[in-house]
């Protein structure tokens, strides 16, 4: 692991763990250890009052093209890793996408192994699901907006009610820290240290995923249903550090390409190479060598 806890100056004070952004510090008895889940931030150290924390042999692994390349093996995934990563301004090398354009047909463009990296902003949004993910509000004309929503948003065979409803999602997930410039959506292959990426799974696959996730620290993944694809897949991960998986809404489905057994996990890519270190390690990986 990237960091080991000298258990001779160890107090078992607590301070590592409840610091550690990744939750990846656990107490086994009256002890306290770091997990595969660190991710080298180093955070735990600026809090130990003890100095018992040191850096150890192993470090995490953040090559993106090697983290693609086993997740893809380990997984059994037949469709691509979509990545994202958020900046103030377009990166050089990659395209400002024009649009009018959603957030979820790229990232379906992405999965399907069609689309290049491209750098999505809120006026190249063609739809208010730019907003749920933390770089503003594409501009519409009143008419114009109105028009959409009455015609396949808004009432009886549509995907809401009532008006007052459209945003009534965005109150289970916490707010953004800032608005910013945008976010480059690309292969995981083809972008380093992304922010989080996200991927679509069937049931074993997740069975799987959250098996390892859970291996070393007995964290859970939650889910969510119900709204907006981009709010419940992005938000969460990327404010909260915390992986999600969600079934997806309607549109969002649709421009994605999801296959009827299929949905999405959402990871912060921090907690990755965790994952797939564990994936080497629980009745899974058993199975897998048994059946080989």
């Amino acid at each position: 692991m990237a960091f080991i806890i000298d258990q001779t100056l160890c107090v078992a004070c607590g301070s590592c763990s409840v610091n550690c952004p990744n939750r990846a510090i656990i107490r086994r008895g009256d002890e306290v250890f770091i997990t595969t889940m660190c991710c080298d931030c180093g955070t735990c150290i600026r809090y130990c009052p003890m100095g018992a924390i040191g850096e150890g042999k192993i470090k995490a692994e953040f090559d993106n093209k090697k983290i693609d390349k086993a997740l893809k093996e380990k997984l059994s995934l037949k469709r691509h890793i979509v990545a994202m990563k958020y900046a103030d301004k377009a990166p050089q090398g990659i395209t400002v996408e024009d649009g009018p354009q959603f957030w979820c047909s790229i990232c379906g463009d992405i999965i399907e192994g069609k689309g290049t990296p491209v750098f999505f902003t809120a006026p190249a949004s063609a739809c208010g699901g730019s907003s749920m993910i933390g770089i503003g509000s594409a501009q519409f004309a009143r008419e114009d907006f109105d028009s959409v929503l009455n015609s396949i948003v808004i009432g009886e065979g549509n995907i809401y009610a009532t008006k007052d409803l459209l945003s009534k999602g965005r109150e289970a997930f916490p707010l953004f820290p800032k608005v910013y410039g945008g976010v480059i959506i690309g292969s995981l292959e083809h972008i380093k240290m992304p922010d989080l990426i996200l991927f679509p799974v069937d049931s074993h696959q997740m069975c799987m995923i959250s098996t390892a996730h859970a291996f070393d620290t007995g964290e859970i993944i939650t889910g969510y249903v119900g709204s907006a694809a981009c709010l419940m897949t992005v938000t969460p991960p990327f404010v909260e550090n915390k992986p999600v998986f969600v079934i997806g809404d309607y549109g969002g489905r649709n421009n994605m390409r999801l296959k009827n057994e299929e949905f999405l996990v959402s990871f912060p890519y921090k907690l990755v190479p965790g994952l797939v270190k564990n994936m080497e390690r629980t009745v899974f990986a058993q199975e897998s060598n048994e059946s080989g």
